[in-house]
């Protein structure tokens, strides 16, 4: 078993070689891709958190997983002829899980299901989600500015997705949807609240709440921009300064949202599963410059 164990692993990493250097390529050139690279890390942290119940449960090895990565290598080969790195993605995660229960048995499989099934967040988002969702979260952004400035008595007409100040116009574009900073946050929360959260009721509710707390942060960055370009000129929506107050609220939605789930797993007492303790999350992405002109 260990030597069928051995060779079928190498064999795996061989065949999938090329569909993880795609993966690897669309992190860096797609727009809505950049967080896979968290993923495996953040799985990683996943099976290092909860070790000692995943190795308690490892075993004997199972023949049955052979299946298992025969159904995925029938998904790889799905995927490359329809050219998706979803489906290749997707087909790494069962083929993976099969290696796990061919070297170990079911009853680790069940114990490294979610950091295993987590892996399928590796894959870029689809273009038509996306496309289906920019323009509303560009909308709802430019309106959340321009209702923030008319608020603090900014003189501000606000359409569709541009903020008029006078004698300069903001527009969010569709690379300030804040769609990438939703995306990463999701894969660091659902990490956060795997480790964090007792059960499976706070961990939905958890997660659930990371959604609106991005599009809210992207409307405040945007209404942030708009006050300083109000007060100090263009160059604020511009380079750096734009760089750092994105940077600067990605930072703050982040610890807000873990600071939510810590006061969330304790309002149910103190006590927790071995390996489920609350961890350190990791960093929020920068965010992007959108263009500004002026009326």
């Amino acid at each position: 078993m260990r030597i069928a164990f051995a060779v079928t692993t190498l064999a795996l990493a061989v065949i999938y070689a090329p569909s993880v250097l795609q993966l690897v390529h669309a992190w860096q050139v797609d727009a809505y891709a950049g967080h896979g690279v968290l993923v495996p890390l953040c799985a990683g942290f996943l099976v290092w958190a909860d070790r000692a119940r995943i190795r308690a449960a490892a075993g004997r090895g199972d023949w049955t997983g052979i299946l298992v990565i025969l159904l995925g290598l029938g998904i790889l080969a799905l995927g490359r002829s329809a050219s998706s790195l979803l489906l290749q993605a997707l087909s790494i995660v069962v083929a993976l899980a099969g290696i796990v229960w061919l070297g170990f048995g079911r009853r680790c499989l069940r114990a490294a299901a979610f950091p295993i099934a987590f892996l399928a967040l590796m894959a870029p988002l689809p273009r038509f989600v996306a496309n289906a969702v920019t323009l509303h979260l560009q909308r709802f952004a430019a309106a959340f500015a321009g209702l923030t400035l008319e608020v603090l008595g900014i003189q501000v007409f606000q359409t569709d997705t541009l903020v008029v100040l006078p004698g300069l116009t903001l527009q969010v574009g569709e690379i300030c949807n804040g769609l990438r900073f939703l995306i990463t946050l999701l894969t660091l929360m659902i990490t956060f609240a795997q480790v964090s959260q007792r059960d499976l009721t706070r961990k939905l509710l958890f997660v659930a709440l990371t959604i609106p707390a991005a599009i809210l942060a992207n409307g405040v960055r945007i209404a942030t921009i708009g006050i300083g370009a109000h007060y100090f000129g263009p160059q604020v929506a511009l380079g750096l300064i734009h760089h750092s107050i994105a940077k600067v609220i990605w930072g703050l939605t982040l610890l807000l949202v873990m600071g939510a789930g810590l006061l969330l797993r304790r309002g149910g007492g103190s006590e927790t599963r071995p390996g489920r303790g609350p961890k350190a999350a990791l960093a929020a992405p920068a965010g992007e410059t959108h263009p500004v002109t002026r009326s």
